[in-house]
């Protein structure tokens, strides 16, 4: 069968996408397939008359890849999005991409398992739906905030005016996860011209697969990518969708593989800290393990054990009263007001009051 592949101009010429066409090429020939890269035009052209079950979409842009995805749903040609992620809910689409979202969560758990909580996220494209999958991952953890996130855009003047933005806070981070190893090795660079030390006064990570992650003075310790096998599934994924006209709207991931490198110190990964570790269990499964699943079941925890004066008292510490004022607001005294929130703490399992505030807050504002 043919397989078309609907590019971005220029797209298969970059790093990425050009490993992308790697594996599908290669797959292609394996299975007696044949590739067909195609313009938009082109192919909106070729399917007046020759109309695939599918067709796949190379694009380093997300806005091009909305308008290729909407395109072709209105032809009906139901798109499969190359190194996408399903977080733009394209209709009627198709994904294959790297799982993000899991190499983030355990990015972050592993520089919290050497006590390196103040982490930021550097280089992250708008334009870029991967990198926005990232952000939501990142943004999703106690302690991580918009401000620690570092975007890259071309109109501040490219990825040098990120790094200085970075360097004139960096000392507020102990942690730093790089969107790519192309930006990675900038910042490490720049970081090092300015007297910053890595690893010792800060840890870098990385997500990627350049040769130059692990050939330059450091290795970078990262979440490596695995382009080729989105290939190889893109054409796996335009068969069976070929094959099965009742299958629509399939999504699968690859796992990325994290390598610790000189930049966290080589420090070894302590699998019983990673939350969502690819390890068989005969527990909850991922969906317990996701952190903002995890987070409503905290909250419900603490609420389920919660009476009215309990509620009330961590809706006013949100809103920022302090315990004088509370006790008058509830008529009880300022040491039943410490007995509660003692209590409170010691169900939820956390250790300090505002690790609970900082769960409640979202449910109780």
């Amino acid at each position: 069968m043919q397989i078309s592949i609907v590019c971005q101009p220029g797209a298969d010429a970059t790093h990425w996408c050009a490993l992308y066409l790697k594996g599908a090429r290669a797959e292609a020939k394996r299975k007696g397939d044949t590739l067909a890269l195609l313009s938009l035009d082109d192919a909106l052209a070729r399917f007046r008359t020759e109309k695939p079950t599918c067709a796949a979409i190379l694009s380093t842009s997300r806005a091009w890849t909305a308008n290729a995805a909407d395109t072709l749903s209105a032809v009906g040609v139901e798109p499969v999005i190359i190194g996408g992620a399903s977080r733009d809910n394209y209709r009627h689409a198709s994904y294959v991409y790297m799982d993000y979202r899991e190499a983030t969560y355990q990015l972050i758990e592993y520089l919290r398992r050497y006590e390196r909580g103040r982490i930021a996220l550097f280089a992250v494209s708008t334009d870029s739906a991967t990198d926005m999958i990232k952000k939501d991952a990142f943004l999703s953890y106690d302690r991580c905030r918009e401000r620690d996130v570092f975007y890259y855009t071309g109109a501040d003047g490219l990825m040098n005016a990120t790094c200085k933005k970075f360097l004139e806070v960096c000392r507020n981070y102990d942690a730093v996860i790089c969107a790519n190893d192309a930006g990675a090795v900038i910042l490490m660079h720049q970081l090092t011209a300015a007297g910053v030390r890595i690893p010792e006064d800060l840890f870098l990570c990385t997500f990627g697969d350049m040769a130059i992650s692990t050939c330059g003075s450091k290795s970078l310790t990262m979440a490596r990518l695995n382009c080729p096998e989105i290939g190889k599934q893109t054409v796996a994924m335009c068969r069976l969708l070929t094959a099965s006209e009742n299958i629509s709207g399939i999504s699968t991931k690859i796992r990325c593989e994290l390598i610790i490198g000189d930049t966290t110190a080589s420090l070894p990964i302590v699998e019983k800290t990673l939350g969502t570790v690819h390890l068989p269990s005969a527990g909850a499964g991922g969906f317990h393990n996701d952190p903002s699943v995890s987070r409503i079941f905290q909250a419900e925890k603490i609420l389920s054990a919660c009476d009215a004066i309990d509620i009330d008292l961590l809706k006013l510490i949100i809103k920022g009263y302090r315990y004088f004022d509370i006790a008058e607001i509830l008529h009880v005294s300022e040491s039943t007001i410490k007995y509660r929130l003692k209590r409170i703490i010691s169900i939820s399992g956390f250790e300090t009051r505002d690790e609970v505030i900082d769960v409640m807050k979202v449910f109780l504002s």
